[in-house]
């Protein structure tokens, strides 16, 4: 019982939170995109005046969990274009996250996401500094759940992909990834038991060749179109990385549009890697990005293969909401992936739209898998 009366508690505070903050964005979402009429969290094509893809985006965020306790912060999102690029071409965005809670935790990121000459070039990049206690159940598919430990971690880390167009909808260019991790473990437990690679932390750095394939309506929140990219990316001493290992990343997803507003997406991801890679590169299950319901690295190894769906439809008024389930599954060898332990969880969420022209969301998800529980209160979409 004390266990439920938790999980109520948790749930209760954070859908308050999550209403406390709708009503204090609807006044600043509605400046943004310069509208106050009823819409959706997903918008109609026809607008009552042409839009010029600009605009800005400012609310405070606020959340509880057991783990954070009482968090604040703030959400700060700028929409522009580059030069003269078209109407019809994609907008350009600048977004800030800043959030310290009472238990000295602190994550600031920026994300800037650049496209100029009408779409042939775009840089996306991810730059953040993270100062988290985490947990770690060791490395495998079937770590047990006693074993978790708990540890600190401060990080820093620069995540840029720089791509130019080849033809249509194809893209070529560079995937770099660059970071910085010291963590702070326990006298007794896992870490100190057992010789967990990238356990003294340090720095590590790669670069490698990217590819994509990309027809999405909207890079933001999609309805229509496909996503399709892979990247191999190499850390070596030669660049400066203090681990030599590699790592391949591939990723589709496509959109079936239903109606007028609503949509089902599809979406495969699989990560592969080799060497000596340090256990916080290993491909990780959980998070509010992949398969939701799972804390973020429950289950951790070399490769991981994902498949996840998830049906988007209006409700009233900016509010819309989500239905999602997934199943994944890591192994320390591609031929040992099978579907024996399967990790699966499904769930569901609210959107809210802070702009509905980009179709930037507040999301609230929930997710439940065996044995496991999770909520997400944030902004974007999962995938």
């Amino acid at each position: 019982m004390n266990g439920v009366r938790a999980l109520v508690t948790r749930v209760t505070l954070r859908i308050g939170l999550v209403l406390a903050a709708f009503g204090a964005c609807a006044g600043r979402a509605q400046a943004a995109d310069g509208k106050a009429q009823s819409d959706v969290a997903v918008p109609n094509a026809e607008q009552a005046a042409p839009y010029k893809g600009e605009g800005l985006v400012v609310f405070p965020l606020a959340m509880y969990s057991p783990e954070t306790h009482v968090g604040l912060g703030g959400l700060l999102v700028r929409f522009f274009r580059v030069g003269d690029s078209p109407v019809e071409s994609r907008v350009s965005s600048f977004s800030v996250v800043a959030l310290v809670t009472s238990r000295y935790q602190a994550i600031i990121e920026l994300l800037p996401e650049i496209y100029w000459d009408n779409e042939d070039n775009l840089v996306a990049a991810r730059l953040e500094y993270q100062r988290y206690p985490d947990s770690f159940w060791g490395i495998g598919d079937d770590t047990p759940e006693d074993a978790e430990e708990r540890y600190l971690r401060e990080r820093v880390r620069l995540r840029m992909t720089p791509r130019r167009r080849i033809a249509g909808p194809i893209y070529a260019g560079l995937n770099a990834d660059f970071m910085y991790l010291h963590g702070t473990y326990n006298e007794t437990g896992i870490f100190a038991s057992e010789d967990i690679p990238g356990e003294p932390g340090g720095f590590t750095s790669g670069i490698g060749p990217a590819a994509s394939y990309d027809t999405r309506d909207n890079t933001v929140s999609s309805r229509a179109g496909t996503l399709l990219q892979a990247a191999w990316i190499g850390f070596h001493e030669v660049i400066g990385s203090e681990y030599d290992f590699w790592k391949l990343l591939t990723e589709a997803r496509h959109f079936f549009p239903i109606g007028q507003e609503s949509a089902l997406g599809l979406r495969y991801y699989g990560e592969f890697q080799a060497g000596t890679v340090p256990y916080y590169h290993l491909a990780m299950i959980g998070g509010d990005e992949l398969l939701r319901g799972y804390f973020m690295g429950r289950y951790r190894d070399e490769h991981l293969v994902a498949l996840e769906a998830e049906y988007k439809f209006p409700l009233f008024w900016r509010f819309g909401a989500v239905v999602f389930a997934g199943a994944a599954e890591v192994a320390s060898k591609p031929s040992e992936i099978d579907a024996d332990p399967i990790r699966w969880a499904a769930g569901g969420g609210l959107r809210f739209a802070l702009s509905r022209e980009e179709r930037l969301n507040l999301r609230l998800d929930a997710g439940v898998g065996p044995g496991t529980f999770g909520v997400y209160f944030t902004a974007r979409e999962a995938w």
